[in-house]
């Protein structure tokens, strides 16, 4: 009987604490509507200092110009907004990371799905909370002709 009324009290416990996974989908979230609400500080926040990203077109990022590429695209009403959806997170037992894979969709301001991939994203935790350590986007698909030409001119100077 004890055993069972220690099974209980401990399930009570765990669920009411968020799993380091629970935490890191909250992030993930946090960003997602960063970006739509054309928040730079609020997406910037989610990134180490040392992050890098591959984006969608095999274009490789430092932090800084991420975040340039975001701030610029905030000026404009009519840029494509992203938004990624996790499909599972794996966290490390041997160090203090985690892997985060998904896929991603860039819509248009009516809506209009016109891009989409899939990324995978590594976190790590520092003292105080998890920041993206660096992310990893395929574009998949291309929905919309104008959009896709303007995508690949827009990137084609950094794939050389």
């Amino acid at each position: 009987m004890t055993g069972s009324i220690l099974l209980v009290a401990s399930l009570t416990c765990s669920a009411q604490t968020p799993s380091e996974e629970d935490n890191i989908r909250s992030l993930r979230s946090i960003s997602n509507l960063a970006l739509i609400a054309r928040d730079i500080a609020s997406f910037a926040a989610s990134l180490s200092d040392d992050f890098v990203v591959v984006v969608g077109n095999g274009s490789f990022l430092s932090r800084d110009a991420y975040i340039a590429v975001f701030a610029k695209d905030f000026e404009y009403p009519h840029s494509v907004r992203f938004e990624r959806i996790v499909d599972s997170i794996e966290l490390s037992s041997a160090l203090p990371i985690a892997a985060e894979h998904g896929h991603w969709i860039g819509h248009l301001p009516d809506g209009r799905a016109i891009f989409s991939g899939t990324y995978l994203a590594m976190w790590r935790k520092s003292e105080k909370t998890w920041k993206l350590r660096s992310e990893l986007f395929v574009c998949l698909t291309c929905e919309d002709a104008p959009s896709c030409d303007a995508y690949r001119k827009r990137y084609s100077p950094l794939m050389k």
